[in-house]
């Protein structure tokens, strides 16, 4: 029991591990990124300090956004959790229902004299 609590512990501090590296590398390269390509474009145009400015600015919002989606993807749960009916009496009475009405569906579809043409 003690073993299982422990590694569920480990399981979930490499997770958060993880999730911090992933955040860090998101966030610096989306700021390279962007700050290359000002660059890039402020050499081609000969307006050095402008598009590197843009170009970081946009490197800063893609790698919030990528951080962002990053956490949300981790806050998930991962598969919701399955609820079991209260009272199984009542459940097989759906259950029943539901076998009853498509029939019922099934027959009056056979009946109809529209549908036979």
């Amino acid at each position: 029991m003690r073993d299982q609590r422990k590694k569920k512990q480990t399981g979930e501090t490499m997770r958060m591990l993880f999730l911090v590296t992933q955040i860090g590398l998101c966030m610096v390269s989306a700021l390279a990124v962007g700050g290359l390509l000002g660059y890039g474009l402020d050499r081609l145009i000969h307006s050095l300090p402008l598009f590197t400015i843009v170009g970081l600015f946009l490197g800063i919002a893609a790698g919030f956004r990528s951080t962002w989606a990053l956490v949300g993807r981790y806050t998930k749960d991962p598969e919701p959790p399955v609820t079991e009916p209260a009272d199984r009496k009542q459940a097989e009475a759906e259950a029943e229902f539901r076998r009853w009405k498509s029939l019922k569906e099934e027959t009056e579809a056979s009946d109809d004299p529209e549908q036979l043409r």
